[in-house]
Formats: structure tokens, sequence, C-alpha cells
């Protein structure tokens, strides 16, 4: 195991997430004054510094105690990986990408358009936005083309992250044609300005996020060391772009500057997904019997409806032990099923992502998941992200494109690539 990549590990990022976490959730705590537009907004949310307690804290230890055991024993268990077998037709793989992108593309554009013309044209929707962004939100969530019409909006960063994949197997064995790779950065430069656009009216600003972190991850791996670090501060400057662009919008109210309100959102986000982490332990509820660990499975079988209405008397406690958003992957599975059943769900999530830790570093497709693995766990302490239709619905699409990629049997791994001391450009 290429041990340039274990910052990139799943336990290692699960740390890092939390430590950063934790360090930005308590500046509101700690100095009041300064942030009093994150405690405004925490205070909306009925949220205080009583909501920490230690037996919360024993959870959340707990859980990464055995998140790091699982984790450890499955490396144990692995074999080596395997070279990367990345010599099948992945021009093939990115014309694929391209064609299946045009589709969620054209699904997304013409979406916005029929909005648009529904309140008088693009100029007057984007009138809308700056009056009344959650209005404009509303508009386009109740003129949807189809059920399930998002799924294809947000499997965006699947596309994005296959293309940004292709292009780095490209730079490492040469086989990527001009034609391919002009389309794969046609792919991933037309997702990053739809993903950076749209968000500010739609608030899903982390499949930004996501598109930016599994394009990176998946890049290292394949390159089987960290690459592009020069180019990490841009991203983090997009997403902040994106990031105060709808923050200025949606709190026009608060006399303040656009980049502070932004800042301030931004930690007011950190607390309230710390305090989300520890609110179950400190109230009564009923356990929801894995509606929430296993969301994508009822939004695929269509028995979301049936479940709500199955589980509807713990369903309606669950705004009592929570503020806003979600909780995170520690206490999402501890709310649907205990303290024994979350450890054991957790184990078996760290199973699955040590795996595909495993399984990244020899393969097209293989990479491109981890990519999405990786940046899941960055956003482990904001959501339990593996749980959600998009997660799922992006695996799926990696899986589809990355499968014309595969190489015949007996076909030969590429070598290792020698560290270097220069940093590789992400796309090079």
């Amino acid at each position: 195991m290429p041990r340039m990549l274990l910052p990139v590990s799943p336990l290692v990022l699960l740390t890092v997430a939390w430590v950063i976490t934790i360090a930005v959730a308590v500046l509101p705590f700690l100095d009041p004054e300064r942030f009093d537009i994150a405690l405004l907004m925490l205070a909306r949310e009925q949220m205080t510094v009583e909501d920490f307690t230690w037996k919360g804290a024993s959870w959340l230890i707990l859980a990464y105690l055995v998140f790091a055991m699982a984790t450890f024993l499955t490396r144990i268990a692995l074999p080596q990986p395997g070279p990367f077998r990345g010599r099948g037709d992945i021009n093939r793989a990115a014309r694929v990408a391209f064609a299946t992108n045009l589709v969620f593309l054209g699904v997304t554009l013409l979406w916005v358009y029929l909005t648009a013309r529904q309140v008088g044209g693009i100029r007057a929707l984007i009138v809308l936005v700056q009056l009344d962004a959650l209005e404009a939100r509303e508009t386009l969530l109740n003129n949807k083309l189809f059920k399930g019409m998002r799924v294809i909006y947000a499997s965006l960063p699947a596309t994005g992250t296959i293309a940004a994949t292709l292009l780095a197997v490209g730079a490492r064995n040469g086989n990527l044609g001009k034609t391919e790779r002009l389309l794969c950065l046609l792919t991933f430069g037309f997702n990053l300005v739809v993903l950076i656009l749209l968000p500010i009216v739609m608030s899903q600003r982390l499949l930004l996020l996501q598109l930016i972190m599994a394009a990176y991850f998946s890049t290292c791996m394949v390159h089987r060391r960290l690459v592009g670090l020069q180019y990490l501060p841009i991203g983090f400057a997009l997403f902040m772009t994106s990031w105060i662009g709808r923050e200025a919008i949606t709190n026009a109210s608060i006399q303040a500057s656009a980049l502070e309100i932004g800042f301030e959102k931004l930690v007011f986000y950190f607390s309230n997904d710390l305090l989300n982490s520890f609110m179950p332990f400190n109230r009564e509820f009923e356990h929801t019997h894995g509606y929430f660990s296993f969301k994508f499975a009822m939004f695929f079988t269509q028995t979301e409806d049936y479940f709500r209405v199955l589980l509807a008397d713990s369903l309606s406690q669950i705004d009592n032990i929570r503020g806003g958003g979600e909780w995170s992957v520690f206490t999402t599975p501890y709310v649907d099923f205990g303290a024994v059943g979350a450890a054991l769900y957790i184990a078996g999530l760290a199973i699955i992502s040590r795996i595909a830790f495993h399984k990244g570093f020899e393969s097209v497709t293989g990479a491109a998941i981890y990519g999405q693995f990786a940046g899941a766990y960055a956003l482990s302490t904001h959501s339990m992200y593996f749980a959600q239709t998009n997660f799922v619905a992006m695996i799926i699409v990696l899986v589809f494109v990355g499968s014309f990629a595969k190489e015949r049997r007996g076909a030969p791994g590429l070598p290792e690539q020698p560290p270097s001391r220069s940093d590789t450009p992400v796309f090079s």
C-alpha cells in the first residue's frame, strides 16, 4: 500500500474532518462578540452550549474507535493492491462520459429554462433570486420535469469525476486521444461552471465541493501519490465564491458584508453539525430502524412514503433531536439502531470504505469511486452522505461509465511511478 496516499485514506480523512469541525465549531462559544451572527443562527435552531454532554462525547469516541479497529483489521486482511489497470479503452470511456454528461446537463438546463419561462424569462428568474432566493428555489423544485429528476442534477459530480480520472490516466500512460482529452476537459469544465452557479439558487453547494474533492482524490489514486497541491487553494476559492454568493443573497437582511456573512455562516454550519452529533444523547426519542441510514434504498424501491407512515410516531420526534441539517456519520446510525446496531453499521461502513480505498489503486472505476468515498468522509461531520440517494446514484454512474474502460484479460498493468519531488498538475 503506497504510504504517500496515507493522508487520503478513510481513517485519516475522517480524523481530519472531525478535528477541523471541533476546532471551528467551538469558536462562537469562545468569542461570542466576534461570532455574534453565528450565535444568532444557532439560537434560531434552539441550539446552545448545553447540548454538549459527556454521554454524547463518549459515544463519538466509541464510534471512532470501532471505525478505527474495523479499518485496521480490514487493512491486515487485504492483500497488497495489484498494478493499476489503465490500458483499457479509456477513449471510449471518455466519449461515453461526455455523452452521459450531455444528457445530465441537457435535462438540468431544460429544467431551469422551463422554470424561467414560467416566471417570465431568465432575467425574471435572476430578479426573483435576488429578491427572494428561497422562493426561487421552491419554484424550481415545484417544476421538476419528472419524479427523481434531482438525481440527474446531483449526478453531475460523478461524470465530472470520471472525466478528471480519465485525464489523469491519460497523463500517466499517454493513451488518451486529443479529441477525448478535450471531451474530458469540457465535461469537467461544464460541470464546474454549472455547479458554481446553480447552487446559488438551489442551495446544494456540497455538490460543487464533492466534485472538486472527488476529482482531486481520484487523480491522486491514479498517480498513487499526492499531486497538484498547488491547485487546492483554487478549488477552495471556487467553492467559497459560490458559498458567499448564496449567503449574500439569502441573508440580505443581516447588516454585514457578504464576506462576513459567508464566513460566519460557515462557522455556524460547523457548530450546528457538531451540536447535531450530541443532541440525540440528551433527549428522549424512539429509534427509526434504518430510515436515515438506508434512505437511498427507499428511494430506489419507491417505499419512502410507506416507511414514513409506518414510522410516523418515531419521525414526529426527529425535530427535537437535531437543529438544522442532518446528523454526522457516527450519530445517524445511533438514531436509527441504538448503540449496538450503530456499532455494527459503522464497522461495516469502515470495511467497505477500506476495500474501496484498496480497489482505488487498481482501476479507473475504482479510483473514481474512491474519490466519491473520500469526498464523503471529508463531509462526515455534516451528514451520513453514504446513505443519500445522490451518493449511490453517483456510484452507479461511475460503474456504468467505467465499464467502458475495462481492459482485455491478460493485459499488463501500468508500471509503478517513482516518487517525485515535483508536484504534478492534477490534469497534466
